[in-house]
């Protein structure tokens, strides 16, 4: 057998087909990485321009989804409201962080007149620290009075939610109208400014507006291919190259050649 056909062994051919799968793998990986990155930059752009946009009443926006207007293009809308909490009415939404801290971000039920058939809105209030959180004393983190005008961004609702008492891993406005026998607003809020009496809750911003690690892991990815494309020939010359001067095709480096003893 030849030694290029050495290279067409099973065992070199399956090296050959798994090489290959994943030089496919690590470049579908980059441009996957880079798709993100766009996904991330346009989401980006859509919350720059709409908390940039003026401010308009609640009952507005409400109309304009009513009207058939996508949820989507509704979120992040900056809208002010007014309205009276109800502090019967509150749930905390767990595993939350700030700044590195860990916590929970308060969410109350805001109890609007003109946003029927609703009969009010769900608002995250923001963020309190776990270790305040787990002395147990609303009044922590409790309203300045029980009137409130709120400026804030709309979101939307998630569903699938787990709880245990009070505590809640979503905001799930199916399970919150059943928990609080109330209609909601499609929507919810998240408060721009403090509604507590001291610095808690803190305003929650709308996270994710960084590019994230999305660039540097394609390069990552790309680079991992770029060893794949050049190294794996190298190997593969490296080996033919072995097998020639195993073959008798030139001295065997390995074996010393002795000088031959004078007469």
């Amino acid at each position: 057998m030849s030694d290029a056909r050495r290279l067409l062994r099973p065992w070199w051919i399956a090296s050959h087909v798994v090489v290959t799968a994943l030089l496919v793998l690590t470049i579908n990986l980059g441009f996957w990485q880079l798709r993100r990155l766009d996904t991330r930059q346009d989401y980006n752009a859509t919350v720059t321009t709409r908390n940039n946009e003026p401010v308009v009443p609640l009952a507005e926006a409400l109309i304009a989804l009513a009207a058939g207007r996508p949820i989507d293009d509704l979120r992040y809308v900056q809208v002010w409201v007014e309205g009276t909490w109800d502090l019967d009415r509150e749930v905390l939404l767990v595993n939350r962080s700030q700044d590195g801290v860990p916590g929970v971000h308060v969410l109350s039920f805001l109890h609007v007149d003109d946003i029927a058939p609703a009969s009010g809105l769900v608002v995250d209030r923001g963020f309190v620290p776990r270790p305040l959180q787990l002395v147990g004393d609303p009044n922590a983190w409790a309203p300045v009075s029980r009137a409130a005008l709120l400026r804030g961004s709309l979101d939307v609702f998630q569903s699938g939610e787990r709880s245990y008492e009070r505590e809640v891993d979503r905001i799930d406005r199916t399970a919150l109208e059943a928990r609080w026998d109330v209609g909601l607003a499609p929507m919810w809020l998240r408060v721009a400014e403090s509604t507590g009496r001291d610095t808690w809750p803190a305003p929650t911003p709308i996270v994710g507006l960084g590019d994230g690690r999305h660039l540097s892991y394609a390069v990552q990815w790309f680079i991992f291919t770029l060893v794949g494309v050049v190294g794996y020939p190298l190997v593969l010359i490296r080996v033919h190259r072995s097998s020639d001067s195993r073959s008798g095709g030139g001295p065997n480096p390995s074996i010393p050649e002795w000088d031959a003893p004078v007469a």
